[in-house]
């Protein structure tokens, strides 16, 4: 039987702890905000307080019960919810930290169901600080990579794809794939997309390629989103 004054401590515990992760989430807009942190972590906090009653109220020298398979079922579990909060923007995928927030989220829940707080509310600030001091760290760090779609039409001729590539290339522009159509069978279609380094300007990339002897040439650039 689950007492209710400890299961209260438990999840009020859980809902505060999961609560911090959540707002955080919800001033990012991200797609999981403070309602789905909050339910999680206290559902979660339930799951492991009624894995624990069972244990202790059904179990018998015969059958013994595993305290840990709720658990491990609502570890699980969370792959999907957070699945649905990894969303794919062309050639960017964006949600996996809110995912994983999500994850360890349910993770703080069950440690407060067991009444594990210390160690809960430890697991809760190194979260807030990777999502905010951390996050602020990498951003001034690692900047952002630049991903566009480059289109370009040309006249076909053996080694323009090669010509390109080399060029590309030489100003450390990354080639993520690469789509070809041949039109009229002369004319050559290549759809890009490129990662382009931060101290090239788009117009200097334009120019290197219009370099190519090509009258036939035309192109254009677009962000991926």
């Amino acid at each position: 039987m689950i007492d209710p004054m400890s299961f209260s401590l438990s999840a009020l515990v859980a809902f505060g702890l999961s609560a911090a992760i959540g707002i955080e989430r919800e001033l990012h807009s991200q797609p999981a905000g403070l309602r789905t942190h909050v339910i999680l972590g206290v559902g979660s906090c339930l799951a492991s307080s009624l894995s624990i009653a069972f244990s202790h109220d059904f179990s018998s020298p015969q059958f013994q019960s595993d305290p840990a398979r709720i658990v491990a079922q609502v570890v699980s579990g969370v792959g999907f919810l957070g699945a649905g909060a990894i969303m794919r923007f062309g050639v960017n995928v964006k949600g996996i930290t809110t995912a994983s927030s999500l994850w360890t989220t349910a993770i703080i829940g069950i440690a407060c169901g067991a009444g594990y707080y210390q160690s809960a509310a430890l697991a809760t600030a190194f979260v807030l600080f990777a999502l905010g001091i951390l996050s602020k760290f990498v951003r001034k760090t690692f900047k952002a990579k630049r991903v566009r779609e480059l289109k370009v039409k040309l006249a076909d001729r053996p080694g323009i794809i090669t010509d390109i590539r080399t060029i590309l290339e030489s100003k450390n522009v990354h080639i993520i794939s690469i789509g070809t159509h041949i039109k009229d069978k002369s004319k050559l279609e290549l759809d890009m997309i490129i990662q382009i380094p931060h101290d090239l300007n788009l117009d200097s990339l334009i120019n290197v390629l219009h370099a190519i002897d090509n009258e036939e040439m035309s192109m254009s650039i677009s962000e991926k989103e």
